[in-house]
């Protein structure tokens, strides 16, 4: 149970994959006039991120936990809501907010692969990592405006 608390906390909570997939899809729509292409590139991530986020709820089923859109946080719980997602509207706003997720997901996970023992849960931080390298390096080159 304690390996499924720790991925509550990146499935639904303030920084975690749900809040990537909405904020990539709300960030898909309001670029989609001026910067078609990546509009087309957030629904894309999105796209990736719910993957991660069905990923880490089959996760937390397996080792027992219940799969709510909630995690604790100082002993609390704190269920997910719209107000966890950014909603900057321009496009070197939202790069940035979103360059800062990604970092965080990404050294998140590799602290939760160094604690925990198990060798599947591991494997699978470890290949969302790659992911979430990718998708920092895409967010880069959209604020860099080389995309």
């Amino acid at each position: 149970l304690q390996y499924s608390q720790m991925l509550k906390s990146v499935f639904a909570s303030s920084k975690s994959e749900m809040t990537a997939v909405t904020q990539y899809l709300y960030q898909g729509w309001i670029l989609r006039e001026k910067h078609p292409d990546a509009a087309e590139a957030m629904h894309r991530i999105a796209v990736v991120e719910m993957h991660h986020l069905d990923i880490w709820g089959q996760f937390i089923v397996l080792l027992g936990g219940n799969p709510t859109y909630s995690a604790m946080q100082r002993n609390r719980v704190f269920p997910w809501n719209g107000s966890m997602v950014s909603y900057a509207r321009m496009l070197p706003g939202m790069m940035q907010d979103n360059m800062i997720a990604e970092q965080y997901a990404i050294d998140l996970y590799e602290r939760m692969a160094a604690r925990i023992e198990d060798e599947n849960i591991v494997r699978m931080l470890h290949r969302v990592v790659e992911d979430e390298k990718l998708h920092l390096e895409l967010f880069k080159k959209f604020l860099a405006g080389s995309v």
